[in-house]
């Protein structure tokens, strides 16, 4: 048996987690990188009101998944004590979708891709919840679900990075001598 399906026979793996975090983190890092190569990302904010990088890291990483789900639990335990589970993995996902969507500037592709993307990530979210909350506690699948969250996080930080260090290494390296 190799490592891959003895990671794909592990407990862990038993309702799919480690499927759908590859899967978000494949589908994340392909994502933010065809952004950045077919997007104008330089309409960004001025010096003045960007914010440290240890501090946008501290938010996206620790802050945004456990808030985001816990407020993605709630909206599916308030769904689920009114309306049973009707819609339920369709109406608290749209509803995190919505209240994420506000960005402080123009997005450089089309709202639509991003509200899509949005919703499909939160879905996964509940859904894995819910796949583990009978079997390891509410506790602890509310942490797996957050774990998802900041790999899809995580993704991002370092995919922008690494293009950040591409596009710093190119300038360098691109520079005449004597200039």
């Amino acid at each position: 048996m190799n490592i891959v399906q003895k990671i794909r026979a592990s407990h862990l793996n038993r309702h799919g987690f480690i499927d759908a975090l590859v899967c978000i983190v494949v589908f994340q890092a392909i994502n933010v990188s065809l952004i950045v190569l077919f997007c104008n990302l330089d309409e960004g904010p001025s010096d003045d009101e960007s914010r440290s990088i240890w501090v946008i890291a501290f938010f996206m990483l620790i802050m945004a998944p456990l808030l985001e789900n816990l407020l993605l639990i709630g909206f599916a335990a308030v769904h689920e004590k009114i309306f049973s589970r009707t819609l339920l993995f369709v109406v608290s996902p749209l509803v995190m979708a919505a209240l994420h969507f506000r960005t402080p500037q123009n997005l450089p592709f089309p709202s639509f891709i991003r509200l899509t993307e949005l919703f499909f990530f939160f879905y996964i979210f509940l859904k894995q919840y819910d796949l583990h909350k009978f079997e390891i506690g509410k506790r602890k699948a509310f942490l797996l679900s957050s774990a998802l969250h900041f790999a899809s996080n995580a993704t991002v930080l370092l995919v922008l990075c690494l293009f950040d260090f591409y596009i710093d290494a190119e300038t360098i390296f691109s520079a005449q001598p004597g200039e």
